[in-house]
């Protein structure tokens, strides 16, 4: 049995428009200057809390929580349009279809969404029941740190050796590497292919049909 697990924003899908202009929203509530829109993307990964905090690193607590529940709002709002504020990037559909018909494959998703937008994203395109395991920001300590995906593993019984993470950030690669697994980065998502290869990725691919065949070879 092998296990792929799937990084969600910028991976699965694509969430950009969404979470600059929440971001934007949430620091200009507190008249404060808005970053380039890359490094606000490049971001994209950690938890919510300590984005935050790399954006304005000398606000106080208060002022934190004010900025995370405006982000929260907006992002509720934005999900709520017609485009759900995100699109699934194409091909990464077929992919989890693909995958997901094979017996000796389990697939989670490990993603620094709440659960509630990551259950959002797991309905709205009909691939929840492709996933034994998911797991959010609200379910243990953020990534980079190994635990989220460590759960994975321990949840359905796959060791290390036969587990790959793929994403599409540094945060990614790090968590998956303390975490003994396989490392895919993906270069469509929000960081460069440099800064994943940096932070450890053993691969990199450009397109899903590039990504289809990497994971055919390690589940094979």
């Amino acid at each position: 049995m092998h296990l792929v697990v799937f990084d969600c924003d910028g991976t699965l899908v694509d969430s950009q428009h969404a979470i600059v202009a929440a971001t934007e929203f949430a620091l200009r509530s507190e008249g404060l200057p808005v970053p380039e829109r890359q490094k606000i993307l490049s971001s994209v990964g950690l938890p919510l809390e300590t984005i935050m905090q790399r954006h304005v690193p000398d606000a106080d607590s208060a002022a934190i929580e004010r900025m995370l529940d405006v982000y929260r709002r907006e992002s509720l709002r934005l999900a709520q349009q017609e485009d759900r504020g995100q699109i699934m990037f194409p091909g990464m559909y077929e992919t989890i279809s693909w995958l997901g018909g094979m017996e000796a494959v389990v697939m989670g998703i490990v993603t620094m969404k709440s659960r509630r937008g990551l259950n959002r994203v797991v309905d709205a395109y009909g691939i929840r029941d492709h996933f034994q395991v998911l797991k959010s920001a609200d379910d243990g300590p953020g990534k980079p740190a190994p635990d989220l995906l460590l759960d994975c593993m321990s949840a359905v019984g796959v060791d290390p050796q036969k587990t790959v993470m793929v994403g599409d950030t540094s945060f990614d690669m790090m968590m998956a590497r303390a975490a003994g697994a396989y490392t895919i980065g993906v270069a469509w998502g929000y960081q460069t292919v440099e800064e994943l290869e940096e932070s450890g990725a053993q691969e990199i691919v450009r397109t899903p049909e590039e990504l289809n065949r990497s994971l055919n070879v390690f589940i094979s």
